[in-house]
């Protein structure tokens, strides 16, 4: 067992890593309980459902808009000034929020401005981070520095809401956002401990890289020039959609077939939970075919939803959601590790930046709709939609011969060219 555990946490090995991960760690543990001491602040303000909407949308909207141009700056920017930025950033935001609620100044719109602030960090902090990670380790140390980060990511989304329910009580809403503000300051703080690392983010030579809309329009041509990652891609926007929307819908039918409250905050507590074993899984067994696990365990996740639609037990929606989460840890696990290590190194923050804008692109459309085709069709009807838009193109991809036939570890070449070669499309 000792040796299995060891096997799983060897990247904990590379200092560098260690304090990546420490960081991570502590900045998601004020995240987890952000979102819920923020929701409750602006329901005690009498905003209700239209309130939560108008700031978490006004923060959703800015991170989209900012995504690609935090992609362009994690390629040209050295990775430890611009973590360190994103996490005070955040602070910033976060302690502006805090003070507005404690003092009681806070209106939806000035939650609103705060939130769309703190969107920047959070839009700088993703793309340099999977950066960083692929220029400190690789083969299958990356893949298990992958699984632990996605690992305690899920974890603490499954336990973070109970805390921050419990600190919202006990202290109220204000003071759970000074808890995050505080997290974000301890992140930097770590951040300050790594060593420098050269971005490597030379121009590739192309005519139309001399300007920042020509980066931009590099960053598009990287995933165009491999079959496998823009099938993926695509797939992903279609499925996180739909994964979206019955996330929306989820409550709506545990209030109408289950028990309320008390069956959702199981069923997403599961799918939390389970996402993170099925991380730790990967972690003691890396994927050898990404192409093939991410496509199969993104269909799999397609379970607890259809079991959801078929109006089935709450036991059996559990344990459909429980596969769900065990089959999607190693599938976010492969499509993370795989783009590391097939993109090249001066494209893989944009890369990395664009392939999260077209996941979370539809979600605003998505709400919408799916809102207004429940309230028309019915909540298990929407489901059975749901269920089928994320099965169906997560298996789509498996028809192209370079997803299936795409391998763990890359070519030297590929590692260092800004072009594919023309097996790897």
């Amino acid at each position: 067992m000792r040796g299995r555990l060891g096997v799983m946490a060897a990247p904990l090995g590379d200092r560098q890593f260690r304090v990546l991960f420490a960081a991570q760690v502590v900045s998601s543990a004020g995240g987890a309980v952000a979102p819920i001491a923020l929701a409750f602040a602006i329901l005690h303000l009498g905003g209700g459902g239209t309130g939560i909407a108008v700031v978490l949308g006004t923060e959703f909207s800015v991170y989209i808009v900012l995504l690609p141009v935090a992609g362009v700056i994690a390629d040209r920017m050295a990775p430890k000034p611009v973590l360190i930025a994103s996490q005070l950033i955040l602070a910033v935001f976060q302690l502006a929020e805090a003070g507005l609620i404690l003092s009681g100044w806070a209106t939806v719109w000035s939650l609103a401005v705060v939130a769309g602030g703190g969107a920047a960090g959070a839009a700088l902090f993703g793309p340099v981070g999977r950066r960083l990670l692929a220029q400190l380790l690789s083969g299958e140390q990356l893949g298990r520095a992958n699984a632990l980060t996605q690992a305690t990511k899920h974890g603490t989304a499954a336990f973070g809401p109970v805390a921050g329910g419990a600190l919202i009580v006990t202290v109220g809403a204000g003071w759970g956002i000074v808890w995050d503000c505080l997290t974000y300051v301890a992140a930097a703080v770590l951040f300050t401990r790594l060593r420098a690392v050269r971005t490597a983010g030379g121009r590739d030579g192309r005519g139309d890289c001399g300007t920042r809309l020509g980066d931009l329009v590099s960053g598009v041509r990287a995933i165009t020039g491999r079959t496998w990652l823009w099938t993926t891609t695509l797939a992903d926007c279609v499925t996180s959609g739909a994964f979206a929307a019955a996330m929306l819908i989820g409550p709506l039918y545990a209030r109408e077939h289950l028990h309320g409250a008390l069956s959702w905050g199981t069923i997403t507590g599961t799918l939390a939970a389970a996402t993170s074993i099925g991380s730790i899984l990967a972690a003691r067994w890396p994927s050898r075919r990404p192409g093939i696990v991410m496509s199969l365990g993104t269909a799999a996740t397609a379970s607890g939803v259809a079991a959801m639609s078929a109006g089935l037990p709450l036991p059996v929606i559990v344990a459909g959601t429980l596969v769900a989460g065990i089959a999607f840890g190693p599938a976010q696990v492969a499509r993370v590790t795989a783009v590391q290590q097939h993109v090249p190194i001066d494209h893989l923050g944009r890369v990395a930046a664009y392939q999260e804008f077209a996941t979370v692109l539809p979600t605003p459309l998505v709400y919408a709709a799916a809102g207004i085709a429940a309230d028309t069709l019915g909540s298990r009807t929407v489901l059975v939609a749901c269920a089928a838009l994320i099965a169906g193109p997560a298996l789509l991809p498996l028809t192209v011969p370079s997803v299936r036939a795409l391998a763990a570890e890359p070519t030297a070449s590929s590692r260092s060219a800004a072009r594919p070669p023309a097996e790897a499309r």
